[in-house]
């Protein structure tokens, strides 16, 4: 892999991306881009995050930026072509295209947002990458959140609880729903929710606990890290409303899921928010 020399890269990119309105061209010319600058030898430390075996040409992030970054006017004046592209990316399924895909989502206009709400959940169904799956939740949907919270939060809210299928969506001959499909949607969801939650100007917070009240009584094991991911900004925002909400699902519903949540909150809460929540989560521990 040779080292990234910027005028070199800038000059590629730029004979790269005078393809974008031809996506088959652009794809063969991001192929030898690739095939440049990926590092076939590379190793998989035991610390990196697993992939579900997408092939990866190990293309260093600032490649992909430096492309995503000089795409961006393009996804400004002719968004439509964009959106082409970045359909096309994510049919060729390589981990590099991908992500090049969920970033170009994210530079399109506001005004696309009917055409990116949908295709988010689309391609989050057909994704096993945890790589992806951020990408989706934060890049793809990072104008929306900033500029439209309330739309988000609605879309996120029926990813999390998606309307079960009526008996004619059920008939033999329609596609059934496909639990491991809905549950990587609502690992989107949850996701989707940390920037949302952690942006100071977003004061709906009485709505996403409501959205997270039935997670924290029953969730799937494999949801537990992502709900954390959500409770700890959130115990840092408003720690009295988190500590009130954990002590009295711990009190109505206890349960080991939620003494699970509940103690890896603890240290995100202010000292005497955790003393109080530390009370209910170790209690024999208190006593002796």
């Amino acid at each position: 892999m040779p080292a990234i020399h910027l005028p070199r890269l800038r000059k590629q990119v730029t004979d790269l991306i005078q393809h974008y309105a031809d996506p088959d061209r652009f794809l063969r010319e991001l192929s030898d881009m690739f095939a440049f600058y990926g590092d076939h030898t590379k190793r998989v430390s035991p610390r990196t995050p697993k992939t579900s075996g997408l092939p990866t040409a190990n293309v260093p992030q600032p490649v992909l930026r430096q492309i995503v970054q000089q795409l961006t006017p393009y996804a400004e004046n002719v968004p439509h072509a964009i959106l082409v592209l970045a359909r096309s990316l994510w049919n060729y399924p390589h981990l590099e295209h991908r992500q090049i895909a969920t970033m170009l989502l994210g530079k399109l206009p506001l005004t696309y947002s009917k055409e990116i709400l949908p295709l988010v959940p689309n391609w989050c169904r057909q994704n096993y990458e945890e790589t992806l799956l951020l990408g989706l939740a934060n890049n793809s949907l990072e104008k929306i959140q900033k500029e439209t919270p309330e739309v988000l939060l609605e879309h996120i809210e029926s990813w999390l609880y998606p309307e079960p299928q009526s008996p004619e969506e059920t008939q033999e001959n329609l596609p059934k729903a496909n639990p491991a499909a809905e549950l990587n949607l609502q690992k989107l969801a949850l996701t989707a929710l940390v920037p949302l939650v952690r942006t100071p100007d977003f004061l709906n917070l009485p709505r996403v606990y409501k959205l997270l009240k039935p997670l924290l009584r029953d969730a799937p094991t494999v949801l537990r890290p992502y709900l954390v991911d959500v409770l700890r900004p959130l115990a840092r925002r408003s720690p009295q409303e988190i500590t009130y909400i954990l002590r009295t699902e711990m009190a109505q519903s206890p349960s080991k899921h939620l003494t699970w949540l509940a103690r890896r909150t603890l240290d995100h809460l202010p000292p005497e928010h955790a003393a109080n929540l530390r009370r209910v989560v170790f209690p024999k521990t208190l006593e002796e």
